[in-house]
């Protein structure tokens, strides 16, 4: 273990011993991140908010099963992301990606250096985030996981409590999506110019 889980777990094993102080540390240490996952999972404050506290709530009410060795941090991601994939598809809202870069997104879609200089200054990095706002949450959850948290495919596995695998075709239909996207985009002012000349 690093020296923060190490810490977590002293804190743990603290509150198992009837010790709150020590779960308001826990939860001081990773509020923020939590909320901010939260957040760009739903993109609405008040959502975020009430998705972070209830993941503490839940992580609180379940400490006794937390194993030990096991990170604390993956483990509250793990209640936050679930949190969230059950909200948005009870809610049926959409991903809002607006905090993922447009960098971010045109790389991770597999596209070159130059066709990324190309797209960054267009129209395209819109079509981008409409894409994304059509993938499923889990799908979603992935690729936020993997762009915005620079997590490892072990991590996200982790954290969604699934295998590699089913990070990886996750991540890959998300990938795919954005690919298709870009792709009908790029043929747009080509149709265009095409009916133009008619």
């Amino acid at each position: 273990m690093f020296g923060g889980e190490i810490e977590d777990q002293v804190l743990v094993d603290r509150v198992l011993a009837g010790d709150d102080r020590a779960f308001a540390r826990l939860v001081d240490k990773y509020k923020k991140r939590v909320y901010y996952l939260a957040y760009r999972m739903t993109r609405d404050h008040d959502s975020a908010d009430e998705l972070a506290q209830e993941s503490f709530v839940r992580a609180y009410q379940a400490l006794g099963g937390f194993k030990r060795g096991y990170s604390f941090y993956t483990w509250i991601y793990r209640i936050c992301v679930n949190l969230a994939i059950n909200f948005l598809k009870r809610e049926t809202q959409k991903v809002s990606t607006e905090n993922v870069s447009e960098v971010d997104l045109l790389r991770s879609s597999g596209y070159g250096s130059d066709q990324l200089e190309r797209m960054i200054s267009s129209e395209q990095a819109a079509i981008v985030k409409r894409a994304l706002e059509t993938i499923p949450p889990d799908q979603k959850a992935a690729f936020l996981l993997k762009t915005h948290e620079n997590m490892s495919y072990e991590q996200i596995a982790s954290v969604m409590d699934c295998s590699i695998g089913t990070v990886m075709s996750r991540l890959f239909r998300a990938r795919h999506k954005l690919r298709i996207a870009l792709e009908a985009a790029e043929s747009e002012p080509e149709r265009d110019n095409r009916d133009e000349g008619m």
